[in-house]
């Protein structure tokens, strides 16, 4: 027998919120991603649970205990660990691997409208990757520049705008977002839904 439930969005946002708080536990950087999903800065916090491959494991194996089917993906920057974390398999992309990681994926992990991917599948652009070498200027021209703005955000520290709860924007530290002194690298997290158990 199946069990209609009305979809409570206030509820709903109240959970996530607590997830969120119980996210400090990992970092004080918490942000939330729309009403599906968190951002954690662990830059300078994945050693103190064993590297970042031990933190994640943590995250996830207790949001499972939770009964939340999760998913989460560690890179550099907030837009290239959303896409892999809601349409790839990865779950930590070094530095240097992000084209690698990104050209499998659909160009809706670009958070392009589907007016524009549409666009883009008449012209044999089908996966993010089929972007990667094409000259800027044309697909500017055709598309515009949104496009383009949606594709660095996957590949440069550019942030999304990231608030986070307790305070501050993206980037947090002094040694981010174009700074000559760049001796510690970002990391970000997204954790993002697969489905309710």
């Amino acid at each position: 027998k199946l069990e209609v439930i009305m979809a409570d969005a206030a509820a709903d946002r109240r959970f996530l919120a607590a997830i969120a708080d119980w996210c400090d536990r990992y970092t004080p950087l918490v942000a939330l991603d729309g009403e599906d999903g968190i951002f954690l800065d662990i830059t300078g916090c994945a050693h103190l649970f064993g590297g970042e491959a031990a933190l994640l494991q943590d995250v996830l194996s207790k949001l499972q205990q939770f009964g939340l089917d999760v998913r989460a993906t560690i890179s550099s920057s907030p837009g290239l660990s959303w896409a892999i974390a809601r349409y790839g398999q990865e779950t930590i992309v070094g530095d240097g691997e992000a084209e690698r990681a990104l050209a499998p994926l659909p160009l809706s992990a670009l958070r392009l409208d589907e007016q524009m991917v549409l666009s883009l599948f008449k012209v044999g652009l089908r996966q993010i990757g089929d972007l990667f070498h094409k000259p800027r200027a044309p697909l500017a021209r055709r598309f515009a520049a949104g496009l383009l703005l949606r594709l660095d955000h996957l590949v440069e520290d550019l942030g999304l705008g990231l608030r986070f709860r307790r305070g501050g924007r993206w980037p947090a530290c002094p040694w981010s977002g174009g700074s000559p002194n760049r001796s510690r690298r970002r990391r970000i997290s997204c954790i993002s839904p697969c489905s309710w158990r």
